[in-house]
């Protein structure tokens, strides 16, 4: 069977509509000023350290992941903030409440996603080692992979 990695936020779980809310000003994830924006942030959840637990699941998200898991082997892969050692747990029992027991030990969290091998890395960034992902990048977000429906077209069909 075949790896798929999958990023968390931005992905699966609505990062940027949570921290929207708290600051409306933020630009997009990739935007140009993606220092400050990244600066910001770090500001708000350290105010409020178990933010990562209130994100909203990305629309079609859960119901495709539930089917990919039919397909590929499954490992979720996300970058936690080091300064915020709640962001390493709450991404855990964030995954255990969407999809339960299934995703027991499939977390990895490293800011170097390219030292994993796999045939797929869905993710909205090429940060982080996306770029030198040895395996398919299916960027999550863009003009080829808006959505989960463009995803699962491309993994299954």
């Amino acid at each position: 069977m075949k790896v798929l990695y999958i990023d968390m936020d931005g992905v699966v779980a609505n990062f940027d509509k949570t921290f929207k809310l708290r600051d409306p000003t933020l630009d997009t994830n990739d935007g140009p000023n993606y220092e400050e924006r990244s600066a910001r942030v770090y500001k708000i959840a350290l105010k409020e350290p178990n933010i990562f637990l209130e994100f909203e699941p990305i629309e079609g998200s859960i119901e495709a992941i539930n089917k990919l898991f039919n397909h590929f082997n499954i490992y979720f892969l996300s970058t936690p903030m080091w300064d915020l050692p709640t962001s390493f747990t709450d991404k855990r029992l964030w995954l255990e409440k969407y999809f339960g027991e299934k995703v027991k030990d499939r977390l990895i969290l490293t800011k170097r996603k390219d030292l994993n091998i796999g045939d797929y890395l869905i993710d909205d960034t090429t940060r982080n080692g996306v770029d030198k992902f040895t395996g398919e990048h299916l960027h999550f977000g863009t003009k080829d992979y808006p959505d989960w429906d463009s995803i699962l077209k491309k993994l299954i069909n």
